[in-house]
């Protein structure tokens, strides 16, 4: 593409103007006008000859644009930082999630509803998921259930990737939202191989990443995600409410409980929000979170299902089930996209697969054995 500012720069050097410049290099006005638009570029005669009628020598004229690259939030297990090797990992995914844009319907014509000018102040946050909430009918008190949350991603218009990573994995991510900033698309890989209590606040952390990914990344992206999630699905009135009931009861813990169920989150979600307010409010966290605590929950735990356990019914789903489930529940279209590119190659390609979906060989020659056949 030329490079307008030197050009118009040069233009006022000299004094000329749009005709000038056009009676010079022999061209019509209207041709000179399109070139100073950026909607077009003169030929190589022209070009060698708008050279030398500004002084410039022609590579000065040309700007060559730095391919976009991939902004990307990862979210790993038990929130640990994002290192050289996971870097590396999830740019990699991102530019192989990239190569699906072309089988993707985007639609061209609306933008994603993205958050203006995204901040980290405590408020602002609040205000945003508040803002969520009601869009989809939900008061302060009220449950966000899952469907919901799924449905703000498709609303949102984000290409849902559900991936079986299995659960308690060291260095296993739990997810990835990749933005996309020439398609303005946003991809967020989901790991349903996480226990259902965590589910919701993890997968609200992503929409958050969604509606933020254009203006925060790195520390700042991960700061606001956590907050935004946290009022999302656990509203600070809740919370409020939960803190006078602890206060007023003896049992605490149980109170905690009571609320995590109903609301279909971690205990270790509510005790978070509440300490935070007690800490607002009274200049002192609940005491709650001793050892003693977190040690029942971790034996509690082991009895919680899986999120793929929930969708499938088992933790290990073949490939026709793992495909047809995920698209009937998510609406998703990528395994049509990786399914089409497999046709657009000419054959399968598990490896293609593996590393779009960052799963073991094994596994992906399985999925793409179904999707192949699937297409015949």
């Amino acid at each position: 593409m030329l490079n307008i500012h030197a050009i118009e720069a040069a233009m006022l050097k000299l004094g000329l103007n749009g005709t000038a410049l056009a009676e010079a290099c022999g061209v019509s006005k209207e041709a000179t006008s399109n070139w100073l638009k950026g909607e077009s570029i003169p030929r190589p005669s022209k070009l060698t000859r708008l050279a030398d009628t500004l002084g410039l020598p022609v590579e000065s004229l040309l700007q060559i644009a730095e391919p976009t690259q991939p902004v990307f939030a990862y979210r790993t297990r038990l929130n640990k930082p994002v290192t050289g090797p996971l870097r590396e990992a999830a740019e990699d995914q991102g530019r192989h999630l990239e190569q699906l844009l072309p089988f993707v319907e985007v639609d061209s014509e609306f933008e994603p509803p993205l958050l203006k000018n995204p901040s980290l102040e405590e408020e602002r946050i609040r205000k945003a998921a508040n803002a969520v909430r009601a869009s989809i009918g939900l008061g302060h008190m009220d449950v966000l259930s899952n469907e919901q949350l799924e449905n703000l991603f498709r609303t949102f218009g984000a290409i849902l990737v559900p991936v079986l990573w299995g659960l308690n994995k060291e260095k296993h991510e739990n997810a990835l939202t990749v933005y996309l900033p020439e398609s303005k698309t946003s991809w967020v890989v989901f790991n349903l191989g996480c226990k259902l209590d965590d589910y919701k606040y993890w997968l609200a952390h992503e929409y958050g990443h969604c509606l933020t990914l254009h203006g925060l990344s790195e520390e700042d992206g991960e700061i606001f995600a956590e907050k935004f999630a946290q009022h999302l699905v656990f509203p600070d009135e809740v919370a409020h409410q939960c803190l006078e009931r602890i206060r007023a009861n003896g049992t605490g813990i149980q109170v905690v409980k009571d609320y995590a169920e109903r609301f279909g989150i971690s205990v270790i979600t509510v005790l978070r929000a509440v300490d935070r307010l007690s800490e607002q409010l009274f200049g002192a966290k609940t005491g709650l979170g001793v050892p003693r605590f977190y040690a029942s929950w971790k034996i509690s735990r082991e009895g919680t299902p899986s999120m793929a356990y929930e969708v499938f019914g088992t933790d290990a789903p073949s490939s026709r089930d793992y495909v047809e489930k995920t698209e009937a529940r998510y609406k998703t279209k990528v395994f049509e996209a990786l399914q089409n590119f497999q046709v657009t190659e000419g054959g399968r390609n598990p490896a293609f697969i593996a590393n779009t979906l960052k799963i073991g060989l094994g596994d992906a020659i399985s999925h793409s054995l179904y999707l192949w056949e699937r297409q015949c």
